[in-house]
């Protein structure tokens, strides 16, 4: 496995190894992505292995152009408003499948497709001259990668390499199928809820996403009362560890920041360092469900045991 730099010279390196159907860890804004060439059959095979990802479960197409949208999907007239508002960036439109294969579709005729913003994948991309796959580079189950030591965790010496580099959001793109009217919400994410109701009525889809694997018991605390309630629980429970926006408990507290921005980018790190200091229980304060909030919070009831709203 190399470890690789956001320099010419290594995303070439990057794309050779694209090219050899092998696959390739990088940043992206929104959390780590894991790729590899989307028309490589044996390649998109091994990375279902790698991330144990079930086949039932399609994964996301990157594209490095907006003549490539086309080419891989038809493209109706709610997606070219979304497009044009909000591509390249942290929105994935499910369209009707053109010739992506149907591996990465999970044998759907439907296909989930991004363009990146950040350049390291949109270089990638380009260079390699194809679509790349670009799921988030962890274990399926496990909370998402945001920094290059996180894909390490979960993945080691089994995958080719890693471009080491920032994530500039934290949290997934946000998905919406627009091949059905209204357009459905599938996962809220970067992409607020109410920047697309700006362009488009949509309704909200059924969550299949399942529960997080995380290795201590969660509890999730939303409310006006929060502090009192996580400071009771502290009282009890001597093996916890706390994720908050500021630090007013004590010892074994993670910090995620005050402001919907930090909490994004830093809260799925605080659930592995939580994890890494052997916590029994994990307290977490809850953050406001708008803009963002929204997909922080659909993420941390994904790995509760319990919400505790006071």
């Amino acid at each position: 496995m190399e470890l690789l730099y956001p320099v010419e010279n290594d995303i070439d390196r990057a794309v050779e190894i694209l090219k050899k159907g092998g696959i390739v860890a990088f940043p992206t804004e929104t959390v780590y992505g894991i790729g590899c060439d989307a028309f490589n059959e044996k390649a998109v095979e091994r990375l279902y292995e790698i991330k144990k990802r079930s086949r039932d479960k399609p994964l996301i197409v990157g594209v490095g152009s907006f003549e490539e949208i086309y080419e891989i999907a038809e493209v109706n007239e709610v997606a070219e408003i979304l497009i044009k508002e909000f591509f390249p960036g942290s929105l994935t439109l499910v369209l009707k499948n053109k010739k992506i294969p149907s591996i990465v579709t999970a044998n759907s005729q439907k296909v989930a497709v991004r363009m990146p913003s950040h350049e390291i994948p949109l270089k990638l991309i380009r260079k390699l001259g194809r679509p790349v796959v670009v799921p988030s580079a962890n274990i399926s189950g496990r909370p998402s990668p945001t920094k290059f030591e996180h894909v390490l965790s979960d993945f080691g010496e089994s995958i080719d390499a890693i471009i080491i580099g920032e994530c500039q959001i934290g949290i997934e793109s946000t998905i919406l199928d627009v091949t059905v009217s209204p357009p459905k919400l599938l996962r809220p994410g970067a992409v607020s809820t109410e920047a697309l109701k700006k362009f488009v009525d949509l309704e909200v889809g059924e969550d299949t996403f399942g529960q997080y694997e995380i290795s201590a018991e969660v509890l999730v605390f939303t409310g006006r009362g929060v502090e009192e309630e996580i400071k009771k629980f502290l009282a009890k429970r001597k093996n916890a560890v706390v994720i908050a926006k500021k630090n007013i408990y004590g010892e074994r507290v993670i910090e995620v920041g005050e402001t919907l921005e930090s909490y994004a980018m830093n809260f799925f790190d605080a659930l592995r360092k939580a994890e890494s200091m052997g916590a029994e229980v994990i307290l977490v304060e809850g953050i406001e469900e708008k803009g963002i909030g929204e997909a922080i919070m659909h993420r941390l009831y994904r790995c509760a045991r319990n919400v505790i709203r006071v």
